[in-house]
């Protein structure tokens, strides 16, 4: 197994491995990257509801109270499918079948 260019840290193909059991080191992965996600949204969202209502243009009750109609609702899905695959693509990564082996 090689090393990061920072060393230390194995790898398995392209990307690093950080604990043993490659399905646990894939959700720490998919943890991470759905925390960085969820917080640039989020930090984001509250700058914006802030500028919006600071400007008069909108009030936290509107947010609060949006209804939305049959192609906003397309959209939504569609960005929930590909923020779902951003976030579970690391599945993806674990090997198939027996190309691991735990030694203990």
């Amino acid at each position: 197994m090689s090393e990061t260019p920072e060393g230390g840290t194995p790898l398995a193909d392209e990307y690093p491995v950080y604990l043993p059991d490659p399905v646990v080191d894939a959700a720490m992965r998919m943890i991470v990257e759905l925390s960085a996600q969820l917080w640039v949204e989020r930090e984001r969202r509250m700058v914006t509801e802030q500028l919006l209502e600071s400007r008069g243009l909108l009030s936290r009750e509107d947010i609060e109270s949006f209804k939305a109609d049959p192609t906003q609702v397309a959209a939504i899905k569609a960005e929930r499918a590909r923020f779902l695959e951003d976030v579970f693509k690391e599945l993806k990564r674990i090997p198939v079948g027996p190309t691991h082996s735990k030694s203990g």
